[in-house]
């Protein structure tokens, strides 16, 4: 994705589809948060189960319904500690919610309730999956009671995705607000935030260290330079590789717990920079879009795209890869096809950031028809989208390797 992922998908409202049952909330307001507790409406199981016809690997759909699913965004987790269930947004309900998935029986539990849940904006960490309502507040959801709490907010301002630091304490997601945008860290007890780079550039896509708790990285769009890093006080803000307008640097996470952060350079291949002398290496000229590193930082794995030639695993070291599935998604968005990136349209990131339909191609989605792949906690699964059914729904791809 070439822009901010807390996208406004403007939907019809569906009706809710059969096999919901009732779904009530409770509700506990206070003068520093609100906090309620949501009575899970489960579902009827979705899943099959098939090998790819190319590779026979194991894949598993776990949603059927016509309607969005995805799971969250590849930059973040979408799945539960154990790595045995997903979470994953649809708008079956008539409006976006999250829902839980178990990947071997198929069940499914609805989480929220809340209005206005941005559905690419979700994080699973540890027992909690955090997430950002279009009303300005990150909320954090305990997947145990299913209690829910508002931890921060920006009245007024539009937020993405979550982002968790590696000791749990400190959370961060891009706010834009009247045109500017800025990054909303924030303590995750719910003690306290605060804003920095209101209005430096257009950025988006913060990323904490694997390991450093105060630093992170970030994503802007042209004609800033792509790759950024800040701490978490607003301190030592810098490019740390300053790539030029021919080199279209999209989709950044880190490698493993590594200071190393892998990103592509489109139409190009797949490269890693070192995050703190600015070093650059290729580990694979071919047609890689979204990447994502295994927890130890052995993999990677992508979708691809012009030409699309399935989900492919890669080895870092040696640059060798396999083919893992097929997809088979639409991979929609027109700027894809063009050899350089749209620019900013001001300071907030990207222009069809707020705008993007979810039935027509704009210039970068819509994002529910991009694969966005990503590893399971264990490494074992692999989460993607397809919309090869004519609706986008959510697989997970076992991992050669792993447990049967």
């Amino acid at each position: 994705m070439n822009r901010a992922s807390y996208l406004e998908f403007r939907t019809s409202r569906d009706k809710p589809l059969a096999g919901a049952r009732s779904h009530e909330r409770r509700t506990e307001k206070s003068k520093t948060e609100t906090a309620m507790k949501n009575d899970t409406a489960e579902w009827t199981p979705e899943r099959t189960e098939y090998r790819d016809d190319a590779t026979g690997a194991r894949v598993i759909r776990l949603t059927a319904a016509p309607c969005i699913n995805h799971p969250l965004y590849y930059l973040t987790n979408s799945f539960t500690p154990d790595s045995r269930a997903l979470v994953f947004a649809s708008n079956r309900t008539g409006k976006y919610d999250l829902f839980r998935a178990d990947i071997e029986t198929g069940a499914i539990r609805r989480l929220t309730a809340e209005a206005g849940l941005a559905p690419f904006s979700g994080n699973v960490v540890g027992n909690d999956v955090y997430f950002t309502t279009t009303d300005g507040n990150v909320w954090r959801l305990d997947l145990t009671t299913g209690e829910a709490r508002v931890v921060a907010g920006c009245a007024g301002g539009g937020l993405g995705e979550v982002t968790i630091n590696a000791t749990g304490s400190l959370g961060c997601a891009l706010v834009t607000k009247a045109g500017q945008a800025g990054l909303l860290v924030f303590q995750t007890d719910g003690s306290g935030s605060h804003v920095i780079l209101d209005g430096v550039r257009a950025l988006y896509h913060p990323q904490f260290h694997p390991t450093d708790p105060e630093l992170l990285i970030y994503s802007a769009d042209p004609p800033d330079p792509r790759l950024w890093t800040v701490r978490s006080d607003g301190r030592d803000d810098r490019c740390f590789y300053a790539n030029q307008r021919d080199e279209w640097f999209v989709h950044e996470p880190f490698l493993g717990r590594s200071d190393r952060v892998i990103v592509v350079c489109w139409h190009r291949g797949l490269h890693e920079v070192d995050l703190r002398s600015g070093a650059i290496l290729t580990i694979r000229e071919f047609s890689s879009w979204h990447i994502a590193s295994n927890s130890d930082g052995s993999r990677i794995v992508c979708d691809t795209h012009l030409p699309d030639i399935g989900l492919c695993l890669v080895n870092p070291a040696t640059g060798e890869f396999e083919v893992l599935c097929h997809p088979k998604a639409t991979s929609q968005g027109s700027q894809w096809r063009e050899p350089l990136p749209l620019p900013a349209d001001g300071g907030a990131p990207g222009w069809a950031t707020m705008t993007e339909k979810v039935t027509a191609e704009s210039a970068y989605g819509p994002q529910w028809t991009h694969p966005h792949p990503s590893f399971s906690p264990d490494d074992r699964w692999v989460s993607f989208t397809s919309d090869e059914s004519g609706t986008p729904q959510v697989y997970v791809v076992q991992v050669p390797g792993g447990q049967p």
